[in-house]
């Protein structure tokens, strides 16, 4: 015999009491069910939350990472363009023949005294300008020739601030090398090999 029976029968409760007792208990249970559904949904989210911070710090870990990384790739590219600049830097010839070109920060043009005949290489796709200073404030301007321009357009193409890659033909009389100081009778362009790390001479604008 059940306790409720027991109590029934002892006449210690009636129907309606124990009725209402067993929907007390049920709706304690439903109540502390409900408590610990809540609990375990609230350690879920703050795992969730958890995670996903941890995630995002990962994230920004890994993009600073990338941010340091490409900075640094640039900087060492820097560096070799600027040496395959200057190590195919013609030696400085300055002449009579004023050669204008733009300047690297695009705005203003900048004019090289030269040769003649480096005017007429210039023209002829034979030889080309270039810049080696680290930035567009610090003008480092190179002769270099055409092979060489061919190369530095390879690694960073604003490096080149003039060449002429369709020249006039070459039966044209009006490119043929000629000069007051005999640079015709002498070749312009050296064989590429150990040239001397030197600039193009550059003069302020007028």
């Amino acid at each position: 015999m059940s306790l409720r029976d027991q109590l029934l029968k002892a006449g210690l409760a009636n129907k309606k009491k124990v009725a209402k007792t067993n929907r007390d208990l049920k709706k304690g249970r439903k109540k502390n069910q409900a408590q610990r559904d809540s609990k375990a949904e609230r350690r879920r989210r703050e795992a969730a939350a958890a995670k996903a911070a941890d995630e995002a710090r990962r994230a920004q870990l890994r993009e600073e990472r990338a941010r340091v990384l490409a900075i640094r790739e640039a900087q060492a590219q820097a560096r070799r363009v600027r040496k395959l600049v200057r190590s195919y830097a013609l030696p400085d010839r300055e002449g009579p023949a004023s050669f204008w070109h733009p300047a690297p920060d695009g705005r203003t043009l900048l004019r090289l005294r030269v040769p003649e005949s480096w005017a007429l290489d210039l023209r002829a796709g034979r030889l080309a300008v270039a810049w080696a200073g680290p930035t567009p404030a610090i003008y480092e301007i190179c002769v270099v020739p055409d092979y060489a321009a061919d190369r530095i357009l390879e690694h960073e193409p604003r490096r080149v601030l003039f060449y002429n890659t369709e020249p006039p033909a070459d039966d044209d009389p009006a490119e043929q090398l000629y000069g007051a100081f005999g640079e015709a009778d002498r070749p312009t362009i050296p064989e590429p090999v150990g040239a001397p790390v030197r600039t193009g001479a550059l003069l302020p604008l007028r």
